[in-house]
């Protein structure tokens, strides 16, 4: 299991959805993406993300399972939607 985040820096949500990403460390392998830089906007564009936070969940194979745009799901939330 992949999670990425992806967050800016004036964005009120965004720590909270980095504390959700710190949570999941234990089960998952995390990464945070600044959209602010390019290769985070790049990554963003990729996944089709246009707000902050967004949440990506990918499988091993780094196909998609569930994309949470401009929310921030509660950890029951993502491990029902993604069986973790």
């Amino acid at each position: 299991m992949k999670i990425k985040i992806f967050w800016q820096k004036n964005c009120p949500r965004c720590p909270e959805a980095k504390n959700v990403g710190k949570q999941l460390e234990k089960e998952a392998e995390v990464q945070y993406f600044d959209v602010d830089s390019v290769d985070g906007l790049a990554e963003a564009s990729y996944y089709d993300i246009a707000s902050t936070p967004s949440i990506v969940a990918l499988d091993n194979n780094d196909k998609e399972i569930k994309i949470w745009r401009g929310n921030v799901p509660g950890m029951e939330e993502i491990r029902k939607e993604t069986v973790i």
